[in-house]
């Protein structure tokens, strides 16, 4: 079971964590926005994220769900690099790609534009058969939907969460 509560602003102290009954901290905290959420398992955070995560069968419809959830933060993500980031140093082609509809994930042979790329691990070799494009670090944002916890990390690593263990 997760606990959410209210997280505070950046001039006020954060709020103190949440104990469980037995007085141990949660395992995990995560920050989503205006909320710190706390919890023992990744699929409860998950679940704060996807609206009846835990109440699905399997791991099947669960996958299903991390997928959907990862597609929607890359496009939500990528549109926020495009409008803060340099476009206008992007070629016209590049621009095509990150401007595209993600219907059809892109599949560039390499990336090395002026503003990210962000793509979804699913998408992309060793699990479907595009080939991931060649980037240095940094030009690609790959979101990981395997489990729930490499959803949750890479979610922190593209700076969508604030992912940590508690004390």
């Amino acid at each position: 079971m997760s606990i959410r509560i209210r997280n505070t602003s950046a001039a006020q102290a954060p709020p103190s964590e949440p104990l469980k009954d037995d007085g141990t901290p949660y395992a995990y905290e995560m920050i989503d926005g205006w909320w710190r959420i706390y919890a023992d398992d990744p699929a409860e955070l998950v679940a704060e994220l996807v609206p009846g995560y835990a109440a699905l069968a399997g791991e099947e419809e669960r996958a299903a769900a991390r997928l959907r959830l990862a597609v929607d933060f890359q496009v939500r993500l990528q549109a926020r690099l495009a409008v803060d980031g340099n476009l206008d140093a992007c070629t016209p082609e590049e621009q095509e790609v990150i401007l595209a509809d993600r219907a059809e994930p892109p599949a560039p042979p390499a990336w090395n534009a002026a503003v990210p790329l962000v793509l979804v691990t699913s998408h992309y070799e060793p699990h479907a058969p595009r080939l991931r494009p060649r980037a240095p670090a940094g030009a690609v944002i790959w979101l990981d939907p395997a489990d729930d916890l490499s959803l949750l990390t890479s979610f922190a690593g593209a700076g969508l969460i604030r992912l940590g263990r508690t004390a």
